[in-house]
């Protein structure tokens, strides 16, 4: 199927005017066909804007996630993420990349995340079934660290590639085997 977005270089992102759904409007941990306007006018908007994807932020101007991604950012080797009360939708993939630090030692938080915050981030990363891991290199024109991917993303990416591929022990659990008869 290839990338849907790149898991390779770093994308460049934009914040949008949309706002995520909030969850006294739609359920935000829920996948409701609905609710799939919202990302598409986010991802339009920021494709009209010069960017790869869109950076939604929540009703009070927080980071929520990305149009169809949930959203990392790294600070001082902490990887942080915005919380469930930020209207993200609870992705199988987010909860992969917590247990894909915890493997690694990488300190996680669950909390909210300004906009300025993405701005002065080490490395910020998007994550979810299509999306797999996508690295940003810049948000709102502004370069992520170096604008390169940076190490605890490739790290993260690296493992999770492995895991979904059933190349970790300590991830079969992810895996289903499929067998051929010969």
């Amino acid at each position: 199927m290839g990338d849907y977005i790149d898991t390779e270089k770093g994308i460049p992102t934009g914040t949008v005017s949309w706002r995520r759904t909030s969850d006294t409007s739609i359920p935000s941990r829920s996948k409701i066909t609905g609710s799939y306007v919202n990302p598409a006018f986010s991802k339009s908007e920021a494709m009209l804007n010069g960017f790869e994807e869109a950076i939604v932020l929540t009703a009070d101007g927080h980071v929520s996630e990305g149009s169809a991604e949930n959203l990392f950012m790294v600070r001082d080797g902490v990887l942080i993420t915005p919380s469930v009360s930020d209207d993200i939708l609870e992705g199988i993939t987010r909860a992969g990349i917590m247990e894909i630090a915890k493997y690694l030692d990488i300190p996680v938080k669950e909390r909210q995340i300004d906009r300025s915050e993405l701005y002065i981030a080490d490395e910020i990363f998007l994550c979810g079934t299509g999306a797999q891991v996508s690295p940003v290199a810049s948000v709102d024109h502004r370069s992520v660290g170096d604008g390169h991917v940076g190490p605890i993303a490739k790290k993260i990416s690296r493992t999770y590639f492995d895991a979904v591929r059933g190349r970790l022990d300590a991830f079969r659990h992810w895996v289903t085997p499929i067998y051929t008869s010969e």
